[in-house]
């Protein structure tokens, strides 16, 4: 027997990252790191998933029409993720900015916090 999966229901891992535009403003860069190319980006985090989700079902699609393998996505899969921090001020630590009202205004850290991660 043969069964038919529709590739566009693979789970893949995603990265979703805070990038600083060149305004100044953040933005979601996510990209699927086993489909190399497979990227996209939003103002938020949930519409860089979005973004991403479409791109997946593009980049899946382009492979099929040319009669490419789908490679399927790692059997080890993990249950966790990051968690960045936009915190206002300079390059003081957390506790600084707390401390501290000579930070300048507007400038801006990006701070990463890794949280537990454990297999599925």
């Amino acid at each position: 027997m043969t069964v038919v999966v529709d590739p566009s229901v693979l789970q893949y891992p995603v990265e979703i990252r805070p990038e600083l535009a060149a305004d100044g403003s953040v933005v979601y860069m996510a990209e699927i790191p086993e489909l190399p190319g497979c990227m996209s980006h939003g103002t938020t985090i949930e519409e860089a998933r979005q973004s991403l989700e479409d791109a997946k079902r593009e980049y899946l699609a382009a492979l099929e029409e040319r009669n490419l393998p789908i490679p399927p996505p790692s059997p080890q899969r993990v249950v966790g993720g990051v968690t960045w921090t936009v915190i206002e001020g300079g390059t003081a630590a957390a506790s600084e900015i707390a401390a501290s009202s000579s930070i300048p205004p507007g400038s801006v850290r990006l701070r990463r916090r890794t949280e537990a991660l454990e297999p599925a």
